[in-house]
């Protein structure tokens, strides 16, 4: 049987404690772990597991618990999540193997690239075998905060090394930017640009290579 890490980075936000573990806890199967990164939270959360001393962001945050874990599978799950359905992790673990990412696929505008239309999966909850989230770098820890882009990243580099992007709609409900702020705030606007910009540079680098 997989054996899965659930990897949250989480800043302050007490108020979605309630609904994330109702969520997860029961989903749980033995060896399964949740780490939970405390970015920085004030007071510290009373369930971190992880506590770099400061914020590191979606990105930092992420890796931080990929390299923490000693599991065979590692899902990054957002903390903004509620149970719409039980059983979600066992379909995520039973479309999990080597070479595969798992998460909710999508195709749009979004992720656009000179009229290249590029498939990712939504990075609130998407899931891989931990040594090929290692051997991709995890998540790009050049992009700016709070990270959109990072899973269009993912993806790419998934996809060029001949990964399978595999969807599974889970059983949750994500509630939508509960933490990262609303795109009309300068910082979220600033950083979704530079983002953007990062991605769309190395799209065309590995479209000019395939």
């Amino acid at each position: 049987m997989t054996t899965i890490s659930i990897v949250t980075p989480w800043l302050d936000h007490l108020e979605l404690a309630e609904d994330y573990f109702a969520a997860v806890l029961p989903e749980l199967a033995e060896g399964d772990v949740v780490l939970v990164v405390d970015n920085g939270s004030d007071p510290p959360l009373p369930f971190g597991t992880l506590t770099p001393g400061e914020n590191l962001g979606f990105v930092g945050g992420s890796n931080l618990g990929l390299e923490a874990a000693d599991t065979d599978a590692v899902l990054f799950l957002n903390n903004d999540i509620a149970l719409e359905r039980p059983g979600w992790l066992a379909e995520i673990k039973a479309s999990l193997e080597p070479g595969v990412l798992v998460g909710c696929l999508r195709s749009d505008a979004h992720a656009d690239c000179d009229g290249h239309r590029l498939p990712y999966l939504d990075g609130w909850c998407l899931a891989g075998m931990r040594d090929d989230l290692l051997a991709l770098g995890g998540f790009d820890e050049g992009l700016l905060e709070p990270a959109y882009y990072s899973d269009n990243l993912l993806c790419l580099e998934a996809r060029a090394a001949g990964m399978t992007l595999r969807e599974v709609r889970p059983g949750i409900r994500h509630k939508l930017n509960a933490t990262a702020g609303p795109a009309r705030d300068p910082r979220v606007r600033e950083a979704t640009a530079a983002n953007r910009d990062r991605y769309l540079a190395r799209a065309r680098e590995l479209l000019v290579a395939a």
